[in-house]
């Protein structure tokens, strides 16, 4: 069923089976005014889904695809790989956020593919790429993440960076082949054991539930979050997304009319079932890891010291102080985790003032972080100069 809802002419199939419900309908009770209600029903349908081709087609007229695509397990990937080719400098390899299209990363790329191999890939039904083949997982999408590597001829090693949801994308490629791996760099990536064992989150749960309705009623031209009535972002997220909108400039534009699209809706609404306790249980020996799991792959997990990035949510405002400080440092522990995952560990830490999206935040520390590392190393700054936001 998902894989049929993310094709944008699904909806017109929907409003042509509603429509022939009121053909039966007529035809068995001879009476037309019986089968109104259910007539105007598959016409409302078919306008809308109308609209909706008619929005995808402007959207693909206006933003062309940048890159290439390729064929993996029957599904059309888009993948950008732009910046000089070498055996021995690495290929670097951006993944943003949740599930996002490679444009999230996009500043990232451009800063860096003057003198690196810079890559960036849409993830099953995101950006540019086709519908996804359902489920989806991390463990399985970074099997096609390598292989879509393969198929653009990625030579040397490769540098894996990845932010928040896609950094455990991009250790569970590490693990998957480490030999290739010249660096990975988890930027404030997702613990699994702050799905298996912190409190249930209702934004978490949501995040699987709401595309789907977001992705379904996309198909007749209807915005779901309008409909329910959009709740007042918190003045902190407001100013978060400003920083982000700058920070990106036009892709920030691009990547929200292309993660509207139902096929991105549904893809996210497959793979964030593991954000919650009973999917990453059912998928926690393919996804997490253990101490020591990656070996001597040097990995770098790039943070800030104590912000954990979602104090705002209500399970904070509703909190107990006691019991605030608790989740704090809950989440703090489990982020620190990720160090244990391999014997060749580095900690990087973000300007003071930065949240989970400090690489949004502050894009010029960020890249000069991910620049030298890609150079061979990084050797972290003191105390004070990390307190600073030093470059180091």
């Amino acid at each position: 069923m998902h894989g049929f809802l993310s094709n944008d002419w699904a909806g017109l199939v929907l409003a042509a089976g509603v429509a022939a419900v009121a053909a039966v309908l007529i035809l068995a009770t001879r009476r037309w005014w019986a089968a109104a209600p259910v007539a105007l029903l598959a016409a409302a349908m078919a306008i809308g889904s109308g609209v909706h081709v008619y929005q995808v087609a402007e959207m693909d007229r206006k933003y062309p695809a940048p890159g290439s695509f390729v064929e993996v397990d029957g599904q059309q990937l888009h993948v950008l790989a732009e910046g000089p080719e070498s055996d021995s400098a690495p290929t670097i390899v951006l993944f943003g956020g949740g599930h996002a299209p490679g444009t999230s990363m996009r500043f990232i790329h451009d800063a860096l593919k003057a003198d690196y191999r810079s890559v960036l890939i849409d993830r099953p039904g995101m950006g540019w790429s086709g519908p996804a083949t359902f489920p989806l997982s991390t463990a399985g999408e970074a099997r096609q993440m390598w292989e879509v590597l393969d198929k653009v001829g990625a030579k040397g090693p490769v540098m894996l960076a990845g932010h928040s949801f896609g950094g455990l994308l991009a250790a569970n490629m590490a693990r998957l082949r480490p030999e290739r791996v010249h660096a990975l760099v988890v930027m404030d990536a997702t613990p699994p054991d702050v799905i298996l064992y912190g409190p249930r989150l209702e934004e978490l749960s949501s995040l699987s539930s709401e595309p789907w309705w977001n992705g379904f009623l996309g198909l007749f031209a209807i915005d779901y979050q309008k409909l329910k009535g959009e709740p007042e972002m918190p003045p902190a997220f407001v100013e978060l997304d400003r920083k982000i909108a700058r920070t990106m400039g036009r892709d920030n534009v691009i990547q929200k009319n292309f993660v509207s699209r139902p096929r991105a809706q549904m893809a996210a609404h497959s793979i964030y079932q593991e954000l919650t306790p009973q999917g990453m249980a059912a998928v926690g020996y393919e996804t997490g890891f253990f101490e020591g799991e990656l070996g001597e792959v040097p990995l770098y997990l790039f943070a800030p010291q104590n912000a954990v990035g979602i104090s705002d949510v209500s399970t904070f405002r509703n909190a107990e102080e006691r019991e605030a400080m608790r989740l704090q440092r809950f989440y703090a522990v489990a982020r620190e985790r990720f160090m244990d995952y391999s014997n060749n560990a580095t900690r990087i830490v973000a300007p003071e003032d930065s949240s989970h999206n400090f690489l949004y935040e502050h894009p010029d520390f960020t890249i000069d972080v991910l620049r030298r590392i890609a150079a061979g190393g990084y050797a972290a700054p003191t105390a004070p100069e990390a307190a600073a936001g030093t470059r180091p």
